[in-house]
């Protein structure tokens, strides 16, 4: 249990959970976010790659 102005006589007391759940509620969004970044940049890179592999085939037919 979390105590807050715990002198007085009329102290609050919060159960931790009121804590605990926002904060895997938290975590829970920036680790989705951080996924869907990484997946997503590394969708692009695979779509470069795939580009420049179909420049240099084209490239390489006209030369022949």
């Amino acid at each position: 249990m979390v105590e807050l102005g715990s002198k007085s006589p009329f102290g609050q007391s919060f159960d931790n959970s009121v804590f605990i759940i926002p904060a895997i509620v938290i975590l829970a969004i920036v680790g989705f976010c951080s996924y869907k970044l990484v997946n997503s940049l590394k969708a692009k890179e695979e779509r470069q790659s795939q580009r420049r592999a179909k420049r240099e085939e084209k490239k390489s037919k006209k030369t022949k």
